[in-house]
């Protein structure tokens, strides 16, 4: 039986939850689970990126993603369901791995989107990444064609 479910969602990306967001609702409420949608800033906290935004530019980004996504929660999830939200910062799947740990989660559910084999054999996508890394299981929700 399934406790808590993690998805992350890019809310820049529709392709990120359009798909996995039915299935994660689905899933949630068959297993009476709680779902936690994350979303993810870039780590503005390095010394070389840091030095090219205004000083509180991470923070206020932070603040507006929370906001955008606390208003998406409102819009997109049925207010019966046992939901919350988090946004978490650095790199996606590293993001990902840890607030799932974090959160005790049982089930990371992810969109997976078609990406050029050239990029996907240097660069490796987040999907996979969480697949390869994650002591949890991993759902895996196909986009459409």
């Amino acid at each position: 039986m399934l406790n808590h479910l993690l998805l992350p969602i890019d809310l820049q990306h529709p392709s990120s939850w359009e798909t996995a967001l039915p299935t994660a609702i689905s899933l949630a409420r068959q297993n009476h689970a709680r779902l936690t949608l994350l979303s993810v800033t870039p780590n503005f906290g390095t010394t070389l990126v840091a030095g090219y935004f205004p000083k509180d530019f991470a923070e206020e980004t932070r603040k507006a993603l929370h906001d955008r996504l606390q208003v998406f929660v409102e819009n997109h999830l049925p207010a019966d369901l046992q939901s919350d939200f988090l946004v978490a910062d650095g790199k996606v799947w590293e993001a990902i791995l840890g607030s799932a740990d974090k959160l005790g989660v049982d089930l990371i559910i992810m969109a997976s989107h078609k990406r050029p084999k050239l990029e996907r054999m240097l660069l490796g996508t987040n999907a996979m990444r969480v697949v390869q890394q994650a002591p949890q299981s991993v759902m895996i929700v196909r986009t459409p064609r």
